[in-house]
């Protein structure tokens, strides 16, 4: 698979358009902006992969540094909100800003309707500020249900 690179952040040729969409999008938002540079240039030495899945599935493997994104998956919140797949992107984003020893730590931290304390400072954080500022929905919870939608920023 051919990748391009953003500074540390190897993107595949496929998902390239979709990844520039979203990025434009969501750095509209100045602390979005800051992800993007944290993790197209890492500070702690690591490299990260963006890998496209059609499985509704987004994630951040902290073990292998790998970004999952599935770029046509938007949430319906459970308070009936709504949120683009580069939300999505962006939260995952976070969770691959964040100093690992730190998102470690926060992920041991049982939070209830959060699941652990990472995805609530996550959700509480840059997701929610982000929302504020697009017009997204803001999530209340770590729980949702995926739609499927034709552009990475669509909700």
């Amino acid at each position: 698979m051919e990748y391009l690179h953003h500074g540390t952040l190897a993107v595949p040729r496929g998902l390239e358009h979709a990844y520039e969409a979203a990025r434009a999008y969501l750095c509209r938002d100045p602390h979005e902006r800051v992800l993007f540079d944290r993790v197209e240039h890492d500070r702690f030495g690591r490299s990260f992969r963006l890998r496209e899945n059609h499985r509704n599935n987004d994630y951040f493997n902290p073990n292998t540094d790998t970004i999952g994104w599935d770029p046509y998956s938007a949430l319906r919140t459970t308070g009936g909100g709504r949120q683009s797949p580069a939300l999505g992107l962006g939260h995952e984003l976070d969770h691959a800003a964040e100093a690992p020893w730190i998102a470690d730590r926060l992920r041991k931290h049982r939070e209830g309707r959060y699941d652990d304390a990472e995805e609530r400072r996550v959700i509480e954080g840059s997701e929610r500020h982000a929302a504020r500022v697009l017009g997204e929905d803001a999530r209340h919870d770590h729980r949702g249900t995926c739609y499927r939608v034709s552009s990475p920023v669509l909700r």
